[in-house]
């Protein structure tokens, strides 16, 4: 076990070093996990009661359920979402189960997977209830179909329990540690469990297993010293008592060694991510995902709505205090040799209590920089970078951060989405900018990615391509003429990409989820 530990480790800390040197701009797969990860209140609030119980407790039961169907000497099943399709089954019982993959939908996109989002979710809810950071990996493919049955249940015998998690790869100490991890959130629901019998509070159906919310030893030592209050140890159904069966199965020798120093932390730590990245033959993970040090994200680069002579560039960046800068892309010239110049617009502190980013980057809280540069439209822009107060600057590893074309724009100040009341459906208007000089524009398509108005348990996103883009009636400007649709009532738009061929160059925006919201009250009867 210290062999395998000190492997993950010294593997974690190479691959952190090189995630941290990534250049811009980055792979979108990367790009949306660090924006879930680091950012994303979903993943990094997980303080919050669910049904009685915490979203961290009901994340972790969903992920080892969906886990648990592997076969990993057949090499099937595993972690793959295939759950979706399992619900109905005994040995996924539970309200928790479906509200979690509730939870997690609406963060489906084309480049990140169910699979993907329920490894996520494990990596949040440790480090939520104060428990290790769990090495996360992503590449995970969603399954069609059911896998074949296998989540051990309460009520089966220790052998059947040694069988299930030999076939997920787990020797028997180790099926002891990691039901010690898994056990270490949440409880039993009396409802889902009506045998066990279970002991709970007036105000509530759960039963915990143990005197603490949070990652904590709390699971073993009240085992040892006999003041559990653990249903699946206490239960007087003696047939439900599982944990009971599973941690003295050697003579409790496993959990008092786990009971020493970080032990129970580390082996956590490698089991939990041994069970999230336990995934079907032929899948290919990812090298681990850390939090982008100094973040760059360009919102838009489109002709200004109030001077015909300038483009409006709309970037972020992640980090403490800092000014933009940019060079131009062609003549003539307007910038100095120092490059031109912004202030922020808006900066907003952003806390990631879900991960220690005090230990990857040295600083626990940063802020998020929004800049709106007015740029000379003749002669546009080449590439950018920021300068910090002390004079340091984040220019993308010297390279500073190019613009790799501007002849084929999404124009974010022309395009909008409206938000009906009443509940109707909301409406996309999609703009696009052509640079007028760089030739004739042809076939501009859009293809729409919609996971709002999926169906649960599945939840299958709808996919529409090959939309045309047809020239608008606003007025040229800029040097850019522009090309627009808009999207049916009832067709929503999670994001989208744009396809075009422009002076005979094919040209492609991919991975777009911004738009500005536009609110609209109907009369009645509308």
């Amino acid at each position: 076990m210290k062999q395998i530990l000190v492997v993950t480790a010294n593997l974690f800390a190479y691959v952190l070093a090189d995630t941290l040197s990534l250049k811009w701009p980055y792979p979108l797969n990367i790009d949306y996990a660090d924006r879930l990860i680091v950012e994303d209140i979903r993943f990094t609030n997980l303080n919050e009661a669910q049904d009685n119980t915490t979203f961290a407790a009901q994340w972790v039961r969903l992920a080892y359920h969906d886990m648990a169907t592997a076969d990993v000497f057949a090499g099937t099943g595993g972690l793959d979402a295939s759950i979706r399709f399992e619900l109905d089954r005994p040995e996924n019982i539970g309200l928790g189960q479906l509200e979690t993959l509730i939870d997690f939908a609406p963060a489906i996109r084309p480049y990140c997977s169910f699979a993907d989002l329920i490894a996520m979710g494990v990596v949040a809810a440790y480090r939520g209830r104060n428990g290790p950071l769990i090495p996360l990996r992503i590449g995970r493919v969603d399954a069609s179909a059911a896998d074949a049955p296998g989540v051990p249940e309460p009520h089966q015998t220790l052998d059947e329990h040694i069988e299930s998690f030999r076939k997920q790869g787990f020797a028997p100490e180790e099926m002891i540690a990691l039901v010690a991890c898994g056990h270490t959130l949440g409880g039993v629901r009396d409802s889902d469990f009506p045998t066990a019998h279970v002991p709970t509070a007036p105000d509530s159906d759960v039963a915990f297993f143990h005197s603490s919310p949070d990652f904590d030893k709390k699971i073993l030592t009240e085992f040892l010293d006999g003041t559990t209050l653990n249903p699946l140890i206490k239960s007087s159904n003696s047939t439900m008592n599982s944990d009971q069966r599973i941690f003295s199965s050697d003579g409790n020798v496993t959990l008092t060694k786990l009971t020493h120093g970080d032990t129970f932390q580390e082996t956590c730590t490698s089991l939990l991510e041994r069970m999230i990245n336990t995934v079907p033959k032929g899948v290919t993970l990812s090298d681990v995902i850390v939090p982008i040090k100094d973040k760059v994200n360009v919102r838009g680069l489109s002709p200004s709505t109030t001077n015909a002579t300038e483009l409006v560039f709309s970037v972020d960046l992640r980090d403490l205090g800092v000014k933009l800068f940019w060079t131009d892309r062609r003549g003539p010239a307007t910038c100095p040799n120092t490059g031109c110049s912004a202030s922020p617009s808006v900066s907003v502190e952003l806390l990631m209590p879900s991960i220690p980013t005090d230990l990857i980057w040295g600083y626990k809280t940063a802020r998020r920089y929004t800049f709106d540069a007015n740029i000379t439209a003749e002669s546009s822009i080449g590439k950018f970078w920021f300068e910090l107060s002390d004079g340091a600057k984040i220019d993308n590893g010297g390279e500073g951060y190019e613009i790799q074309q501007d002849d084929f724009l999404f124009d974010r100040n022309r395009s909008n989405k409206l938000i009906f009341d009443k509940g109707a459906s909301n409406v996309a208007l999609v703009t696009v900018a052509v640079r007028t000089a760089a030739g004739e524009a042809s076939n501009i398509r859009l293809s729409t990615f919609d996971i709002v108005n999926s169906k649960p348990p599945i939840f299958a996103p709808t996919i529409r391509t090959d939309i045309p883009v047809l020239p608008s009636n606003d007025e040229p400007a800029g040097g850019y003429t522009f090309y627009s649709v808009q999207t049916a009532r009832g067709e929503s738009v999670t994001e989208f990409d744009l396809k075009g061929t422009v002076g005979g160059v094919d040209r492609q925006i991919l991975g777009i989820d911004y738009f500005d919201i536009i609110p609209i009250t109907l009369d009645a009867g509308a």
